[in-house]
């Protein structure tokens, strides 16, 4: 277990959920606002409210992943909960372009979500990246080891480049 608050990845996606809520969530609140103080006003404004739902809570997911994986027991169980979170940026992505084409969220805000999302998407794949090639290192036998380092001048993966005296099979 580790501390998520430590992890810049972490702060970057708590910070592009808590700015998704600021752009869209006050647009969303206003709409319904209107909607509500007019009893005539079409149902159309749901459907951009789910929207915007949708995507707020789509932004808090991965920052929930993250956390669930610093929770996690082991290295595997962080790079499973690493991978899913960039799966959930992804979606998130997803959404996001959704609400642009639907005009629910204008360009400007859409083209700075939109980078800080590439931008965390890059931090979750390298952060998966050192998490697996850690694992791999960890696991592997003693033998698959010096598989690694043949090639590599005095090494051999039989460890018989050590300088003590063994007696020879001569069978």
């Amino acid at each position: 277990m580790q501390d998520y608050r430590k992890l810049d990845v972490w702060t970057k996606a708590h910070e592009l959920a808590v700015d998704v809520h600021r752009a869209v969530g006050v647009r969303g609140a206003g709409e319904n606002a209107a909607a509500a103080a007019s009893p005539t006003a079409p149902s159309a404004g749901s459907g951009e409210s789910e929207l915007l739902a949708t995507v707020r809570r789509a932004a808090v997911r991965v920052p929930v992943l993250i956390v669930r994986g610093c929770e996690g027991e082991t290295a595997a169980a962080f790079s499973q909960a690493m991978r899913e979170a960039a799966l959930a940026t992804d979606e998130f992505a997803y959404l996001l372009r959704l609400a642009r084409d639907a005009a629910v969220l204008e360009a400007v805000p859409y083209a700075k979500l939109e980078a800080r999302t590439n931008q965390l998407r890059a931090m979750l794949g390298a952060l998966n990246r050192t998490v697996r090639l850690k694992l791999r290192e960890g696991v592997r036998p003693a033998a698959a080891k010096g598989v690694a380092a043949r090639g590599v001048k005095g090494v051999r993966d039989d460890d018989s480049s050590r300088r003590e005296s063994r007696p020879r099979s001569t069978s």
